[in-house]
């Protein structure tokens, strides 16, 4: 996976597991540090990451945190506030919005990508256009 900006691994492998391959949760997931993600979730992900989702993931949800790292399937609007890495492996379907959004090779986005700019979390998600482009 693309490298995160702190001091964890890539892989996000050092990071607590929150959801486990096999667990299935539905609701509010409410993060307050680093965070993996390697079952399934429908709902909502909100706080500060880095927030990893896994090869073997599946979410269906609302995401705001400052950076996340998709190798599974991601479903849903994500608010990033540092940046948004795709992996190989991953599969995004919906709107992102993060100042810095990063592809490899074999990634699908499908849906609508505003980066580049600051994005202010109370702006609706969607980027602060009176912000200097970083």
């Amino acid at each position: 996976m693309p490298e995160p900006r702190d001091s964890h691994d890539a892989s996000g492998a050092t990071a607590p597991v929150l959801l486990a391959e096999g667990t299935e949760f539905t609701g509010l997931l409410a993060l307050d540090g680093p965070a993996r993600i390697d079952g399934q979730l429908r709902g909502e992900v909100i706080g500060p990451g880095p927030l990893w989702i896994g090869p073997r993931a599946n979410v269906e949800a609302r995401v705001e945190t400052d950076e996340l790292v998709v190798a599974g399937v991601l479903a849903g609007d994500v608010l990033a506030s540092r940046r948004i890495a795709l992996d190989g492996t991953a599969r995004v379907r919906g709107e992102l919005s993060t100042p810095s959004l990063s592809l490899a090779e074999g990634a699908l986005l499908e849906g609508l990508c505003t980066a580049g700019r600051r994005c202010e979390p109370d702006g609706g998600g969607r980027p602060d256009p009176s912000a200097p482009s970083s």
